[in-house]
């Protein structure tokens, strides 16, 4: 299996953006920065984990995704993944009759992981 590889720049980047928006205290949300940027990497090496996050209009999502990249390959047309914007995470969510589909969530309203 691939080595699980964290960037600290990365961590830095979510802490921050945790305690401007957010109003965290910086170790709340650097614990946060660390287990997104964990989950991200886990996602990344084809690892199939489960998270909440909370969504726009404010209700609570728990999810189960991958980022595998047999699965990446197939859920995009001419290679190309989705758009990344500005503190969007985009993932396949896994659902379980099988399906996949693009979804993404803010960075900032990631809650915690629940098994990875």
């Amino acid at each position: 299996m691939k080595q699980l590889v964290i960037k600290t720049s990365e961590v830095a980047r979510y802490a921050a953006k945790n305690v401007v928006v957010n109003h965290s205290d910086m170790l709340t949300a650097t614990s946060k920065a660390i287990e997104l940027a964990t989950l991200k990497a886990r996602l990344m090496r084809g690892e199939i984990c489960k998270w909440i996050y909370k969504k726009v209009n404010g209700e609570i999502r728990q999810c189960t995704g991958t980022l595998f990249a047999d699965c990446v390959k197939n859920m995009t047309v001419g290679g190309h993944t989705p758009k990344k914007y500005f503190g969007q995470f985009a993932y396949i969510e896994i659902f379980s009759d099988g399906r996949m589909e693009w979804r993404s969530m803010r960075e900032s309203n990631f809650i915690g992981c629940i098994e990875c």
